[in-house]
């Protein structure tokens, strides 16, 4: 299993494929990459030098004394300087797409390319509520975090943290998804929008017209303040864009990818 000791956690990565550029998958809140890895992988590795990981404290990482988003961010600069490489494709799907954002912000120079699938660089007072009401239910456990008290839907359709959400967060993975969540509330009060307004880099904004977790507007948000962005939104497919609508997004990647001559 291969491990990078890193400074303040090591990651877990797995790297496959020898394209000519470098393709980092992001995973979403929570998460880790072994469903991308079983399902996805192996299509990526024939076009792109693929690498997914873990964040710290999560999946199959080790755990740290801190999180933050910054350090997140860091973590896969670390890894990659780790790997040495140079310049990348940054995909990043939901929270995964929030630190793309950041480390792109970080380290522009880094990347050759950003896909933002089902993601945001901001939040509304709902929203806010919702993603810190869901890392208190993990905390603490429904009755203690919700109070009997359901929270207003961000959006129409919005699947809101309530008495129905349910947590399968493994005891040791819970401070890094409690970090997550509140620093997905915190786009609210210190959004990401106003420094992306100078990111010079080619960006690709997916959409799910059926997403009930982050919705489609945060889509809209970001290509409206990208200067080098492209818009997609998919009707029918749910959120994570790269899982619920597979085959239209392969294709539209690898035209975005194609006319940057990264592929």
């Amino acid at each position: 299993m291969p491990i990078a000791e890193l400074p303040g956690a090591n990651i877990h990565f797995e790297r496959k494929g020898a394209g000519k550029t470098s393709y980092i998958f992001c995973h979403g809140l929570g998460g880790n990459a072994s469903r991308f890895e079983k399902e996805d992988m192996d299509w990526y590795a024939e076009h792109f030098d693929v690498i997914s990981w873990d964040n710290r404290g999560l999946g199959r990482s080790g755990s740290s004394e801190k999180y933050s988003l910054p350090l997140y961010a860091n973590d896969l600069k670390n890894l990659l300087d780790y790997l040495e490489i140079e310049k990348v494709v940054i995909f990043g799907v939901s929270w995964g797409g929030v630190l793309a954002q950041r480390f792109a912000i970080t380290f522009p120079e880094t990347c050759s390319a950003i896909v933002l699938d089902s993601t945001s660089s901001e939040v509304n007072l709902k929203a806010s509520e919702n993603w810190y009401k869901r890392g208190e239910i993990a905390r603490l456990g429904v009755d203690r975090a919700l109070a009997g008290r359901e929270l207003s839907q961000a959006f129409d359709g919005h699947k809101t943290a309530s008495s129905h959400t349910y947590s399968r967060v493994l005891p040791e993975h819970v401070n890094s998804y409690v970090a997550q969540c509140r620093a997905t509330g915190g786009l609210r009060e210190h959004p990401l929008t106003p420094d992306l307004e100078s990111l010079n880099v080619p960006t690709l904004v997916v959409g799910a017209g059926k997403d009930t977790v982050a919705g489609a507007g945060g889509s809209v948000i970001l290509d409206r303040t990208l200067p080098k962005s492209e818009l997609h939104i998919f009707p029918d497919a749910g959120h994570g864009v790269y899982a619920t609508e597979r085959e239209g997004f392969r294709k539209l990647l690898l035209d975005f990818l194609g006319r940057l001559n990264l592929i």
